[in-house]
């Protein structure tokens, strides 16, 4: 049943975001290359709740909170890369607490085009299997690029063809053009609203070859929406090394990794983003430990920001000799700012976790107002 949760999920994900893809035409936003890319997104959901009934004998406590955070930091040239990730989720129910942590950061020299070699250190800490940490090294192919200054750029022209500051859809080259400007790193936000703008009455398909009020303040408040970033790409390595259980007991194996991952835009709005890893002992490849990741994030209407993610685990004598541990985690939340300051966050997250009689399920709806 869980398998199919995770499953289902994918299926609805990528269902939607294909019919976005034909949307684009003959301009893909993966097929955007800037020089260089720097990406650094924290992502954070959260609940907490608390009652006490009337009894002495506390019978009608009941405690539930949650916490997930994502921190995703890369740095791309034609050279060199550099990329920080890591994951955590906290959840804690009547029954007690469970935690677990994922980081990883990846220090890579590109040999020749996409070809690269790569040095890895891995953690992973969790209060049901334990604490593990691997240094490892290999090659890879594959390369992430930055794409939010296409994004942005489409999300002007469409906010324009809106609101009638366009006539029509501009030329894939002006589209280029404006990713150009919106990815410079030295103009202030004025500067760039100004040098698109005069892009924009250069293409002859603005009405009085001059963006009015309304325009000039959309282009404004795309560029100061604070959108995440887009990342787009592929990425394959196989790696070498050495992997130490600290917890729950002390062990040190020679270890090979193969990783998997893939991020793709498929449109100005959205990010879909998906990771594969497995971890085996070379002297005893039976023992291992797979991760599989999936990703989606979308803005929507009036300030709404949805996300849905979906992990599995597969812990097999990586941790405890003879025991095989599987475990699935869901979430799923829907952020937005009422008006002015008061923000509305619905946030549900499941998981299962081999031994559990039931799964855990916990929905929470938060309403905040930062009154000074």
């Amino acid at each position: 049943m869980n398998r199919t949760m995770c499953r289902t999920l994918v299926v609805i994900l990528l269902a939607a975001s294909l019919p976005v893809v034909a949307q684009q035409g003959t301009l893909s936003i993966c097929d955007y290359e800037p020089p260089e890319s720097r990406i650094s997104d924290l992502g954070i959901q959260g609940s907490f709740n608390w009652s006490d009934g009337p009894y002495a004998d506390g019978r009608n406590r009941a405690l539930s909170a949650s916490l997930v955070a994502d921190y995703q930091g890369l740095f791309s040239s034609e050279a060199f890369g550099r990329v920080l990730n890591a994951h955590t989720e906290v959840l804690g129910t009547n029954d007690g607490w469970t935690a677990d942590l994922s980081a990883a950061g990846s220090l890579r020299t590109f040999l020749t085009g996409n070809l690269f070699g790569v040095g890895v250190v891995g953690l992973d800490a969790s209060t049901r299997t334990g604490l593990g940490v691997d240094l490892t090294g290999g090659v890879g192919t594959g390369r992430f690029r930055d794409v939010s200054p296409l994004a942005q750029a489409i999300r002007i022209q469409d906010a324009l063809l809106d609101i009638g500051e366009l006539q029509a859809p501009a030329a894939n080259d002006t589209l280029l053009d404006l990713a150009q400007i919106l990815g410079e790193d030295g103009p202030t936000d004025d500067e760039k609203v100004v040098r698109l703008a005069e892009r924009l009455v250069a293409t002859e398909l603005v009405p009085s070859n001059k963006i009015g009020i309304r325009g000039l303040l959309a282009i404004e408040e795309i560029l100061q929406s604070g959108a995440e970033a887009r990342l787009c790409g592929r990425d394959v390595q196989a790696r070498l090394g050495a992997s130490a259980i600290l917890l729950p007991e002390f062990s040190l194996a020679a270890t090979g990794i193969l990783l998997v991952r893939f991020a793709a835009v498929p449109d100005p709005v959205s990010q879909f983003d998906s990771s594969a890893q497995a971890k085996f002992r070379l002297a005893r490849p039976e023992e291992m430990s797979i991760e599989a990741n999936v990703s989606y994030v979308r803005l929507l209407p009036d300030g709404w920001t949805a996300r849905a993610s979906c992990r599995m685990s597969i812990d097999r004598m990586w941790t405890v000799p003879d025991a095989t541990v599987v475990s699935y985690a869901a979430s799923g939340s829907l952020t937005t700012k009422v008006f002015g300051s008061v923000g509305l966050s619905l946030v549900g997250n499941a998981q299962y976790t081999t031994g559990d009689e039931a799964m855990t399920l916990s929905l929470a709806v938060h309403l905040e107002a930062d009154l000074f």
